[in-house]
């Protein structure tokens, strides 16, 4: 049996942090939604990914090994990429598959696995090929298929654990703090004995995890009486930061001096932080170099804040946040959310974000006062309102140098993808 990893027909809700990675890319905790899944079907199962037809050639050359948008034969289980699984549902739907065989498990109108056999492969292959651009999978594709609404007793699970879905972009804040908390304990397994090569401060030491060639003052404090805090290889702490878990700092990333970080929060590899920050992810590649408050916000690879720049996650009222997507009023379910920021994208000096403000990617803003809660993709403007497209010539050209200063080369395919939004977007059609 081989697993496939799909992307269905409301991902699109999920821009603009989806516009440059598979949906299962996303993070929600510690790890990427892909990750978690990898961990818990250890190695015996053969991975493939179904994603968007404009991504496949994209995936295939950062993906070699993998098959993308290919389904080769044999029975194949498929998990929905915006499902946030848990080990007892996999473990649990592992042990009863035979009950399941060309089944699909639905719920909250969401199919989040179904199971096919070798011998219905064929029929589901032929109906995806002929939807051609428009191939993400939806419940209309599983003709012939039982429908079965998913609940926990049917997978012999006595466990309680929720099964929650990524509908919007703020649901990967809003479940932020319980899988951080998960996906830590996995990390400090994995890991091994801790390593304490620091003179700093550690409180609860044996939640502490602290890497390789880390470069760690003694005049920092590294908090985890609240909660597991990991530091990746190759990290620097500079003097009198203050840490308090549950938080993850991914592997070459740099805290700067007089920085407070509060968990839940997630720090990717090779970013440079400093300021307040708390209850956010941010993956990697970021620069958030100076004093300014991040609060439950969501920060896409390559994003850079000015000086000052500071998010709003909580209103003067302490009502529940509702961002505007699709022309409507969306709850969140909390009363806290800050910024959700696509990649490539950059703010000024004193940069000052409202509640639920959703930025696109390749934007750069700039001036004082509180920009629109939404800005498309490839816009330039200030708080003023007065807008412009950000030529695409001029945003690939910013991406590359970005991207060129740590090392990596864009690729025609990622140049490709950003062009494609970029037409998309302007022509309405895109975020």
């Amino acid at each position: 049996m081989k697993i496939c990893i799909f992307e269905d027909s409301s991902v699109s809700s999920l821009a603009p942090l989806n516009h440059l990675r598979h949906t299962s890319e996303l993070i929600c905790g510690a790890l990427p939604l892909k990750e978690k899944i990898k961990y818990f079907l250890g190695d015996k199962y053969r991975i493939s990914i179904h994603c968007r037809n404009y991504f496949a050639d994209f995936f295939k050359e950062i993906y070699p090994n993998l098959e993308i948008n290919k389904l080769s034969g044999g029975d194949y289980l498929f998990l929905n990429s915006r499902v946030i699984f848990t080990k007892f549902f996999i473990d649990g739907l592992l042990l009863t598959l035979q009950d399941f065989e060309n089944t699909a498990l639905i719920k909250d109108n969401t199919v989040i696995a179904f199971y096919i056999t070798e011998k219905k492969l064929p029929a589901f292959r032929k109906r995806l090929e002929s939807k051609r651009d428009n191939n993400l999978i939806s419940i209309n594709d599983l003709a012939g298929m039982k429908i079965k609404l998913f609940q926990v007793d049917e997978l012999n699970n006595d466990e309680t654990e929720e099964l929650n879905i990524i509908y919007y972009p703020s649901d990967l804040i809003l479940y932020h703090e319980l899988e951080i908390k998960k996906d830590l304990e996995i990390l400090l397994k994995k890991a091994g004995p801790r390593r304490f090569n620091t003179n700093a401060e550690l409180i609860n030491r044996s939640k502490v995890y602290i890497g390789r060639g880390c470069d760690i003052s003694r005049h920092s404090v590294l908090d985890a009486s609240k909660g597991p805090v990991f530091i990746s290889d190759n990290c620097v702490i500079e003097p009198f930061s203050f840490i308090q878990g549950p938080v993850y700092v991914g592997e070459g990333s740099t805290v700067r001096s007089g920085s407070k970080l509060y968990g839940p929060l997630r720090i990717g590899d090779h970013c440079k932080v400093s300021g307040e920050m708390i209850s956010s992810i941010i993956h990697s590649y970021v620069n958030k170099q100076h004093l300014g408050f991040l609060g439950h916000s969501y920060l896409c690879e390559w994003v850079n804040l000015g000086a000052g720049t500071t998010t709003s996650n909580l209103k003067n009222n302490y009502s529940e946040i509702a961002v505007k997507l699709g022309g409507k009023d969306v709850p969140t379910g909390s009363i806290f959310l800050g910024s959700l920021i696509g990649d490539h994208t950059k703010t000024g000096i004193t940069t000052t974000l409202n509640t639920g403000t959703f930025i696109g990617i390749s934007c750069n803003l700039y001036g004082s006062g509180f920009h629109p809660k939404t800005v498309r993709s490839f816009t330039w403007g200030d708080a003023s309102g007065k807008t412009v497209v950000y030529d695409i010539e001029k945003a690939v050209k910013t991406a590359k140098i970005s991207m060129k200063r740590r090392d990596i080369n864009m690729s025609k395919l990622y140049e490709n993808l950003m062009r494609y939004h970029f037409k998309n977007i302007r022509n309405g059609r895109s975020f």
